[in-house]
């Protein structure tokens, strides 16, 4: 390639290498994937383009937006291709319209407004209502579910705090979302991410999130073919601006589509 190509060619060829591996994925350290750009310096600019043409092609990392171009040189960025999923469209005029189900305003308004004192009032007055409106009924929620895990070659008993399955069933195959709840103001930390993901393992979710009712840290879940990746982190007062994401990613109906596809894997 010349000293400097243009951004897009560089990352197609990265789209090649990616869909040519059998897992969708491809591991570069920093330096390695920022060299390839002939970059001497990352500004805002450069990595905002670079980003969204790596959108373009459907290739997420494993850095959230804010980190993404910040990391050390020695550090892996993680590519992996996720298939975009086809439009659904409304009966209007306007093929590229999306028929999203949404909250009114006032709904949104008062999610924003509301305090949370402790944990379980982030999981009762915020998770709930959240997964809710996302489609969720009764019958999907187990709270407080139990997860028979081993550390180490110790057998130990934990509890998810949020598990959503496809109904009533609580076979491992019908498990679709792990939530993990913390307190409002408690920082949602590596060990608190890496707790979720411990339940990951053990249940197979499409997705998991965590959350302190301010933020919102939601995971692609990749299963034993690859690193997780991160969709996306958001605070409560930019929800509705992201609603679409939440019901395109962790709506129920897109959940079960995504676990079929982890399941094939």
């Amino acid at each position: 390639m010349p000293k400097n190509p243009p951004i897009a060619d560089v990352v197609e060829e990265m789209f090649q290498s990616v869909l040519a591996s059998p897992q969708r994925q491809r591991r570069l350290l920093s330096k390695t994937f920022w060299g390839g750009f002939g970059f001497k310096t990352r500004t805002r600019d450069r990595i905002e383009q670079v980003k969204t043409s790596l959108r373009q092609r459907s290739l997420l990392v494993n850095h959230d937006e804010e980190v993404f171009g910040t990391e050390g040189k020695n550090e892996w960025i993680v590519l992996t291709y996720v298939e975009p999923k086809p439009p659904v469209v409304t009966s209007g005029s306007d093929p590229q319209l999306k028929d999203v189900p949404t909250p009114p305003d006032s709904w949104f308004t008062m999610m924003e407004q509301r305090n949370f004192e402790s944990e379980r009032e982030v999981e009762y007055y915020f998770v709930v209502p959240l997964l809710e409106q996302l489609g969720y009924e009764e019958d999907d929620f187990a709270i407080g579910y139990p997860v028979q895990m081993y550390e180490g070659v110790k057998k130990v008993h934990k509890e998810a705090d949020f598990v959503l399955f496809n109904g009533s069933s609580r076979a491992k195959e019908d498990v679709l979302i792990i939530v993990e709840a913390k307190k409002l103001g408690r920082p949602i930390t590596r060990d608190a991410i890496g707790q979720a993901r411990s339940y990951a393992l053990w249940l197979t979710p499409a997705y998991y999130l965590v959350t302190n009712g301010d933020t919102i840290r939601l995971y692609l879940f990749r299963g034993a073919i690859g690193d997780d990746v991160p969709v996306k982190t958001f605070e409560r007062s930019d929800m509705q601006q992201h609603w679409n994401l939440l019901h395109e990613t962790i709506g129920k109906a897109a959940a079960i589509e995504r676990k079929q596809q982890l399941l094939k894997s």
